[in-house]
Formats: C-alpha cells, sequence, structure tokens
C-alpha cells in the first residue's frame, strides 16, 4: 500500500504534468496569435502603400482648391454665369 508521502508525490507529479501540458498549449496559441497579428500587419501595410497614391491625390486637390488659382477661376466662372443670365 502506498503510504502518505508516496500519495504526495503521486500528487505532485500530476499536477506538473497538467502543468506542462497547460503551458505547452498555451505557448502553441500565442505563437499562433502572433503569426496571425504578424500577417494582419502585412496586409495592412500592403493596403496603406496601395491607397498612398490616392491620399496624395487628394491633398493636391485640396491644396489647388485652397489656392488662389482656384478662387480665381470660380470667380471666373461666376462672372460668366451672370452674364449669360
Amino acid at each position: 500500500m502506498l503510504d502518505f508521502y508516496q500519495i504526495c508525490a503521486l500528487i505532485a507529479t500530476v499536477a506538473f504534468v497538467v502543468l506542462v501540458v497547460f503551458v505547452v498549449r498555451a505557448i502553441l496559441q500565442i505563437t499562433k496569435t502572433a503569426e496571425a497579428a504578424e500577417y494582419l500587419a502585412l496586409t495592412t501595410a500592403e493596403k496603406v502603400d496601395k491607397t498612398q497614391s490616392t491620399f496624395e491625390l487628394l491633398e493636391k486637390a485640396s491644396t489647388f482648391v485652397d489656392s488662389g488659382v482656384y478662387k480665381t477661376l470660380a470667380m471666373g466662372i461666376d462672372l460668366v454665369k451672370r452674364l449669360r443670365k
């Protein structure tokens, strides 16, 4: 029959095995999560690069709208519209 110390050693061994299994599963999950985060970062970077030209075009258009050239053109178009009436 098992005495008290053998039972304690058996319980400690089983608890250690359960802990090792838990840690291994957690590390595997962390690895999968890190791979998914890396994939997300790479695809997001590619999409940002693709849309960079669109943002540059919008910035140029907004700069043109704010410039004096646009205001002059708008005033000229307004004058032509008023003269046609």
